[in-house]
């Protein structure tokens, strides 16, 4: 057994490796072997008094299933929960707590799917046990990357340099498409090509992020040019639960001419895999084809197991096991988010932020937002002074209070209503300290939700600087933010992921 993936969390795609990715293949193909042998139980003992957390906050069939699947098969045990009803979540227990009370029960390792971008991330960083990311949100869902991997070398002749690849369906709202186009970017001369509509084609930062790493992006028109040009074509259903404001009917429209139909893929020898499930009313494969010789996505489902067996067997196959860990690790209480500006300005006579002996002034807030912010601090009503004004002459308004250090769910509500606001701490009638607080700019990342307390944290990938938990791109755009201060920024910063560690 490899040492790759001992007690490893499976967060995101882009954290393997070409050959930890060749290896889990090869794993897997022996899953299948055995299978086919009728030696399914033959590895039945080893993981025996295992136990995997199942945490699935949003529904699974496929992805929970195969888990259960896979522990069982391997002698191990599954226990947890599907859908929020009946647990503390309902109490407003944070993502934090319930993944403490999961160590707490002894388990070796949980499994978890979350509606929250990079939610599994931060799930990560609270366990000293492993966590495998079963979906956050639109964000990524690497295990099914692999198992998509998995079918790719097995029906390409164990070979995954050279594959040509179609996508359809909706590429902007799934977390499907993400995570298997960064795991083809480890490999050579591979092309994808796809068709959809605007609103639901290949988001602008993931080709970015492709064509860097070499993988050939090409939009058509038609469907059935793209089934043409590839040996494997990859559907997706249209994630409606994640589009606010668009309708059922809306997204069938947009479908109608994308749509997989026996005519699109006749005389072609293509192989069509979906992550499933096919949505019945929309239909984005038409039935018929499910009895074509293209159809490939139940042998694509059943490599689920396989796959996801052998990751389990790599992980927990071992003697030793992690003791729950009470106390919650130091890295965890603060960010690193706060972009400290050089004091280069001149004090003018006259400004507001003159006449402050003690306390704090929100700087910078965007035009329209100040009765906003004052409401959402909601100061006066907690006791502290509150003063929303604007200087003649100026866009930008600002607020004062005799609050010395705001909360960092201050901090949040503010940036929230205002991005990128500039907070001065006067001590004695001076600044005592001037910073921009930064927020990850994507709506639905874990670090931007109040009460979870997640504390925003950034790392540089080369010159981007990126949200530790949803790996999303920040573009810094406070104007009063020279070069010089957003590199050292950067430069203060992490150069990637870094694994909080136990001993």
């Amino acid at each position: 057994m490899a040492s790759f993936f001992k007690n490893r969390d499976i967060i995101s795609i882009t954290d393997f490796t070409k050959e930890e990715i060749l290896y889990l293949c090869k794993v897997g193909k022996s899953m299948y072997e055995k299978e086919k042998k009728g030696e399914r139980h033959s590895l039945s003992g080893n993981l025996k008094n295992r136990t995997l957390a199942s945490m699935f906050y949003e529904p699974s069939t496929r992805t929970r299933f195969s888990f259960h699947t896979a522990i069982r098969e391997l002698g191990g045990g599954c226990d947890g929960f599907s859908g929020t009803e009946g647990t503390s979540v309902m109490k407003k227990e944070t993502i934090r707590d319930t993944i403490m009370m999961m160590g707490a029960n002894h388990f070796d390792a949980i499994v978890m799917r979350h509606p929250l971008d990079g939610s599994i991330q931060w799930a990560a960083d609270v366990a000293n046990i492993p966590v495998i990311n079963g979906g956050d949100g639109k964000n990524e869902h690497p295990t099914q990357a692999l198992l998509d991997i998995l079918t790719l070398y097995m029906m390409n002749n164990e070979n995954l340099d050279g594959i040509s690849i179609g996508f359809g369906g909706d590429l902007s709202h799934g977390r499907t498409i993400r995570s298997l186009s960064l795991a083809l970017s480890h490999f050579r001369d591979v092309t994808i090509r796809w068709a959809a509509e605007d609103f639901l084609g290949m988001p602008g930062d993931l080709t970015d992020l492709l064509e860097e790493r070499g993988v050939r992006v090409i939009r058509d028109p038609h469907v059935r040019t793209v089934l043409e040009h590839v040996d494997f074509f990859y559907m997706t259903r249209p994630q409606i639960e994640r589009m606010e404001g668009v309708t059922q009917k809306q997204i069938m429209e947009m479908m109608d001419r994308y749509r997989i139909n026996s005519e699109k893929v006749e005389g072609l020898k293509v192989k069509l895999m979906h992550p499933l499930p096919v949505n019945s009313e929309v239909a984005e494969i038409d039935y018929p084809v499910y009895f074509s010789s293209a159809q490939a996505f139940f042998l694509q489902a059943e490599f689920g197991i396989f796959l996801r067996k052998a990751l389990l067997y790599e992980m927990l196959s071992t003697e030793t096991y992690l003791p729950f860990q009470s106390t919650l690790p130091g890295e965890l209480a603060a960010g690193n988010n706060r972009l400290y500006r050089a004091g280069r300005e001149k004090k003018k006579e006259g400004m507001f932020i003159d006449t402050i002996s003690s306390g704090t002034v929100i700087d910078h807030l965007k035009p329209g937002t100040l009765k906003k912010v004052e409401a959402s601090l909601d100061l006066e009503n907690r006791g502290y002074s509150c003063i929303a004004a604007s200087i003649q002459g100026k866009k930008n308004p600002f607020l004062k209070t005799n609050l010395a250090r705001l909360t960092e769910r201050d901090l949040k509500r503010i940036a929230l209503v205002s991005p990128e606001p500039t907070i001065n701490h006067i001590e004695n009638e001076k600044v005592a300290q001037k910073y921009v607080y930064l927020l990850c700019s994507n709506a639905n990342c874990v670090s931007r939700v109040i009460t979870e307390d997640v504390p925003p944290k950034f790392y540089a990938d080369n010159s981007t600087v990126r949200c530790r938990y949803c790996r999303r791109p920040l573009r810094i755009e406070s104007r009063k933010v020279t070069e010089e201060d957003r590199q050292r920024f950067i430069q203060s910063l992490p150069p990637g992921i870094d694994q909080v560690k136990y001993d």
